[in-house]
Formats: C-alpha cells, structure tokens, sequence
C-alpha cells in the first residue's frame, strides 16, 4: 500500500516560525533587562527561548534581536504597522477637543512606555560602545521627534499653541523620552493613573495655551 502523503499546511508552518521568532526576541529582551545589552551572549539567548544557536541567528544578529525587541516593545506587538497607524493614535489625532486629545496620548504613552522605557535605557546604555546601537538610539530619537511634530501639528488645528510650533515640539520631544516614566513609575513606584494625570496636566501647561 503505497503511503499517504501529509497535506502540507503553510500557515501553520508560518505560525510555528513566528512563534519561534516572538520566543527567541522575547528571551532576548529579558536577558537586556536582567544583565545589560554587553553581558549578554547569543547562547544564552539560545538557552532562554529553548532553541538552538543556529535557530537565534536566522531571527538576527544580537543587535537585530535588540531592534527587534524595541520594536515589538514599542508597539505591544509585531504586526508590520507602526504605532502612528494603530487605533489609538488615529483615534487622538481624529479627536477634536485637545484636552482630550492629550489625555489619549498621556494613555498611549503610558501603555508604551511601561512596555519600552527598561529596555530604552538598555539602548541608551549600549548606544555608548556600539556602532550598530548608536544607530538604533538615533533612529529612535528621530523617531519619537517625527511623533512629536505629528501630534504638535494636530494640537495646532485644534487650539492655540502656548509656543511657536517647532518649539512646541521639541518640549513635547523632550517629554515623550522615557526617562520621567523609568524615574516616577519604576524608580518612585507611582501609579500608572497617577503618572498620566500628571502627564497630562504636564502636556496641557505646556503646550497649549
């Protein structure tokens, strides 16, 4: 009897990869939290996710597996789509009334940043002693001063602006890094409620007039 051959199922083969992959980054990202960006080697990523060597490096380089951690961080996922496109963000920018449109991003920002403020140091920190980090720290500098100017621009369709535009953004660059959030949740244990109240109120003295 001749043998039957197995339907071949591409999804569930592209299913099992990618839970490969979130395993290798997310194991990645906790070794970065646990013993900083240099102490931590591709093996003991390897070990963590329960794959093998080779298995870490078709994800990425160890520099690879940090973007990759950053980037699912920051958007709570690994869709392909960027945080300005997700729900959220849309939904502050189509909202008319800019008190409210602040106390959304004050939301978003916390969601992210409790998500991505440990392993952004992490960044900064290896930023000081890698090219390829150094890289990865200036893009994300720059990318959080796109976000700045985009939300600026959308508070200024909708009230008068306590500074000149450019200047409003880079106050607003400044506040969107993730250091205050690391200092008062993680450091000063505030309470996710309270920090957005502050961050909100923070945003409303700031910008808006």
């Amino acid at each position: 009897m001749a043998a039957v051959k197995r339907s071949y199922s591409a999804p569930r083969r592209e299913e099992a990869a990618r839970a490969t992959r979130l395993a290798v980054v997310d194991a990645a990202h906790r070794l970065f939290l646990e013993q900083g960006y240099g102490a931590t080697t591709i093996d003991q990523i390897a070990v963590r996710a329960g794959v093998s060597r080779p298995t870490v490096f078709a994800v990425g380089s160890k520099a690879s597996l940090l973007k990759l951690a950053r980037d699912v961080a920051m958007a709570g996922d690994d869709e392909d789509l960027d945080v300005a496109s997700r729900s959220r963000f849309q939904r502050l920018l189509a909202e008319p009334d800019p008190v409210v449109t602040l106390q959304i991003f004050a939301e978003h920002c916390a969601d992210l940043l409790g998500r991505y403020a440990a392993l952004d140091e992490v960044v900064r920190q290896a930023a000081g002693s890698d090219d390829e980090i150094r890289d990865l720290w200036q893009t994300s500098e720059t990318q959080r001063l796109r976000a700045a100017r985009l939300v600026v621009a959308n508070l200024a369709g909708k009230a008068e602006l306590r500074l000149p535009q450019d200047r409003a953004a880079d106050v607003l660059w400044l506040l969107m890094a993730s250091d205050t959030y690391r200092r008062l949740v993680q450091g000063r244990r505030w309470s996710r409620a309270r920090w957005i109240a502050w961050y909100a109120e923070t945003l409303h003295s700031q910008l808006l007039a």
